[in-house]
């Protein structure tokens, strides 16, 4: 199932009524984007506006991102004393093709890391009422954004079950949970955050997620040469990991606008609510909270489209 994602071309029946990743980012953008949904985040620094517009912004430059270059040519003191044969060459090409490879899949995964610090602010106001609250003494009280989301997560799970999920949502978790196991193996990626039993709860992708989104921002994150000249061997695995990740992220805040979205509140929505004709009233039927939890499965709609159903 994994050597499926390397190769983009998934064989997994799921997996494969699945949109590509580049196409469900989209939509999620687009999604928030219409929704134009605000809240107010406070804490001992700051009190500011959130919107959806915002988290959209960051996941559709993690959609509409192809390629960040990176040329090993450059600047290298042995181009510069041009000592070098045809076979290093060929190094410098690899190295070239490999690190581009990575920096791309890592510059995806931050702005989809941005986009959701966000969505953790977006809903950080509920984090005080949520039932298991009370159970919370102040030094088992959560600070950071990212933590209050996932237990405001767990609430919502535990009082709805798996009506919350988007389909198949425990498939592309596991999915992700496996390969991130075995990012920690082989590299002795230490996480933090984690309480007893975690690992049982519907939330613990979205807390390895953010373990990852650390270990990328401090530097931990394995970054080496090409396997052939001499670099780790599961470069392949660590960029799909990061895929994987983006994936998942995705499906958790299709979760969050889907149960904390008053609806549909942008001036493009409301224009096309004032408009007449039956590309508008088809897009709106389709158009909805619902079809935004599951905005990842593939179907004939697609916000991207347009009114008219064309991409």
């Amino acid at each position: 199932m994994l050597e499926s994602f390397i190769s983009n071309k998934p064989t997994c029946p799921i997996c494969s009524t699945t949109r590509g990743l580049a196409e469900q980012l989209t939509e999620v953008a687009l999604a928030a984007q219409l929704l134009e949904n605000v809240s107010i985040f406070k804490n001992e620094h700051d009190c500011v506006e959130i919107n959806t517009k915002t988290i959209g912004d960051w996941f559709r430059l993690a959609a509409q991102l192809e390629s960040v270059k990176i040329d090993a040519w450059k600047l290298d003191p042995a181009v510069e004393d041009a000592f070098f044969c045809e076979p290093a060459a060929y190094q410098f090409d690899a190295y070239s093709k490999h690190y581009t490879e990575y920096a791309t899949a890592l510059t995806r995964f931050i702005f989809v890391c941005n986009g959701l610090e966000e969505a953790y602010r977006f809903i950080d106001h509920l984090y005080p009422s949520i039932s298991t609250q009370a159970l919370l003494g102040k030094k088992a009280a959560k600070k950071s954004p990212s933590l209050r989301a996932v237990k405001i997560l767990d609430d919502l799970f535990a009082r709805h079950g798996e009506s919350t999920y988007p389909k198949s949502f425990s498939h592309h978790c596991d999915n992700f949970i496996q390969i991130f196991r075995q990012y920690k193996d082989a590299h002795k990626a230490k996480l933090t955050g984690l309480e007893p039993g975690d690992e049982a709860l519907p939330s613990y992708a979205l807390q390895l997620i953010r373990n990852l989104r650390n270990h990328v921002a401090h530097g931990i994150f394995p970054l080496s040469s090409p396997a052939e000249y001499g670099g780790l061997e599961d470069g392949a695995e660590l960029m799909l990991l990061l895929r994987h990740a983006c994936r998942v992220a995705c499906l958790y805040l299709q979760i969050i606008l889907k149960w904390y979205s008053p609806g549909f509140m942008s001036e493009d929505y409301i224009n096309m609510c004032n408009a007449n004709g039956e590309e508008f009233d088809r897009f709106l039927k389709n158009c909805t909270l619902d079809y935004i939890l599951n905005l990842h499965q593939a179907s004939d709609f697609a916000i991207h489209k347009g009114l008219y159903g064309r991409s």
